[in-house]
């Protein structure tokens, strides 16, 4: 598998290396394929970065996690959930209400209630690992 990553390396860094020189010694007026070069090197050096380091033993990873992942947390994420899906609930009630009245843009709409979901998920989180 190290071989393997070497030559993805290899081939990423010539590919980048050969659109890099392309870009700069290219002077056509059409399209430039050192750019595509460039972008397929980068690609191929990202997959072989990512698969180098995705964890080997994955069972071992698995059982320590769930040691630290207990049914207290289980309990708390839970009550966060259900606590952001009831204000969720409100608060677009509370909009369709004010879009009676006043004109409020879809954009503007949704990140109100994305804001404001990020703040009560926060907040609830807090407060129910300090209450439980």
């Amino acid at each position: 598998m190290k071989k393997l990553f070497i030559q993805r390396l290899l081939v990423s860094t010539l590919l980048m290396v050969l659109g890099f020189i392309q870009i700069n010694l290219d002077t056509s007026e059409g399209f430039n394929f050192g750019y595509v070069m460039l972008f397929i090197g980068g690609i191929i050096l990202l997959i072989s970065i990512i698969s180098y380091l995705n964890p080997r033993n994955k069972k071992k990873i698995e059982k320590e996690v769930s040691k630290e992942y207990d049914e207290r947390d289980i309990l708390i994420d839970g009550k966060v959930a259900h606590f952001s899906m009831r204000f969720l609930i409100y608060e677009i009630l509370i909009i369709m209400f004010l879009t009676n009245f006043v004109v409020i843009p879809t954009n503007t709409a949704l990140l109100i209630v994305l804001i404001s979901l990020i703040i009560s998920e926060f907040g609830s989180r807090k407060y129910y690992n300090h209450v439980l």
